[in-house]
This record gives C-alpha cells, sequence and structure tokens, in this order.
C-alpha cells in the first residue's frame, strides 16, 4: 500500500518519463560491468587493485562518483586519459558496479567479487547453455553450482583446499593446446593466482 502511494505521488510530481529519468539517473551495474573492461588494468578484473592502484570495489556511490568526475578534469593524468571515452551516465554505471561488488579482507578470495568476473569474461561465452563448449564437455560455468558439480564424465572440477588436484586448474595452466580457455589467450597471472587462493581456502561461495 506503501509503495503505491508513493508510485501515486512521485507520478504526480514528476510524469512517468520523469521516474524512469531518475532511476536512469542512479547508474545500471549491468552496463557498469561492461565498462568496467577499460579500469582492469589499474583496478582490476574485481575492483580490488593491482599493484599501487586504489581498490574500487564496494567504496560509497556518491562519492566514486565524484572522484571519477573529478579525475576526469584532469585531462592530461593518466586516469584523465582513461576518462575521457566516457560521459557522465558512463561515470554512473561505472561507480554503480564498483560499489556494489565486496570489497573482502586482503588475501581473501571471494567467488562473487573474484571467481565469478573471470568467468564471466573468459569461459561463460562457450560453457553456459548452447556454447559449444558446454555441448562438447557437458561443463556449465553459468552459476556456482555449476561449476562445483563439474561434469557426468568426469566429475568434480574443484576440490577445496587442493588446487593441485581441482581439474580446474590443470585445465588453465597447462601448456599445450588443450589449455582454456580453448583458442583464446591464456588467464593472467593475477587471475590464476586469486583462482588458486580461493580454492586453497575452501572454494566458498562467499
Amino acid at each position: 500500500m506503501m509503495k503505491t502511494t508513493l508510485l501515486i505521488l512521485l507520478t504526480a510530481l514528476f510524469g512517468v518519463n520523469g521516474i524512469a529519468t531518475a532511476v536512469e539517473d542512479e547508474g545500471s551495474i549491468q552496463r557498469g560491468q561492461a565498462k568496467a573492461f577499460y579500469c582492469t588494468g589499474c583496478h582490476g578484473y574485481n575492483g580490488m587493485g593491482v599493484g599501487a592502484a586504489p581498490p574500487l570495489a564496494g567504496q560509497d556511490k556518491a562519492d566514486l562518483l565524484a572522484k571519477l568526475k573529478a579525475f576526469k578534469q584532469k585531462k592530461s593524468s593518466l586516469m584523465g586519459l582513461q576518462l575521457a571515452r566516457f560521459e557522465e551516465n558512463d561515470l554512473k554505471d561505472l561507480a554503480a558496479y564498483f560499489s556494489s561488488l565486496k570489497s573482502t579482507p586482503p588475501g581473501q578470495a571471494s567467488y562473487e567479487r573474484d571467481i565469478e568476473p573471470i568467468i564471466q569474461w573468459r569461459c561463460i561465452t562457450c560453457h553456459s547453455a548452447g556454447g559449444e563448449g558446454a555441448r562438447k564437455s557437458g561443463l556449465d560455468l553459468s552459476s556456482y553450482q555449476a561449476l562445483m558439480e563439474g561434469t557426468k564424465e568426469d566429475g568434480e572440477l574443484i576440490v577445496p583446499g587442493s588446487p593441485e588436484t581441482s581439474s580446474f586448474m590443470v585445465m588453465v595452466t597447462r601448456k599445450d593446446h588443450l589449455r582454456m580457455p580453448f583458442g583464446a589467450p591464456p588467464l593472467a597471472d593475477d587471475e590464476i593466482r586469486v583462482l588458486r587462493t580461493w580454492i586453497e581456502q575452501g572454494a566458498k561461495n562467499n
């Protein structure tokens, strides 16, 4: 009842288009995830920063948006050059995405923050419903549960606590033509490292 009353009030004040615009102005996590590709070189695919680059994951959305806008004005700086391609709505999307990520303690790997983005960017095209990899191997990586189930033929691919005996690690680190992702560049060292750490820490759905 309260939600209905609020919607009627907002419609009276702003109209339907005004409400849609207000929601749109908040930024989109989904669009932000796609645009974050340009940020991963310094801030990591999980938003936790690489080297001296600061972490963005879990920051307050409004504060992060203000920082992005300020850096965009510094046109000769590295950040200014990177952000030059983005309009204000793009910055809102980036702020929405990075603020939505978990900021876990240093050294603690997270499936949602660390592992799922790797799978989404490097594996899911083939290993999801209808994908070539899923058809040929039966391996579906579209969810944590599917990853942990493995395949009917090979069984579990992840052995919690033991990356050395986890077939998934073998597949992404092998040096021959069967290395995964198949026909694509290998996983980066930091991606391999966080996968190994996550498995060592129990491969939790965290």
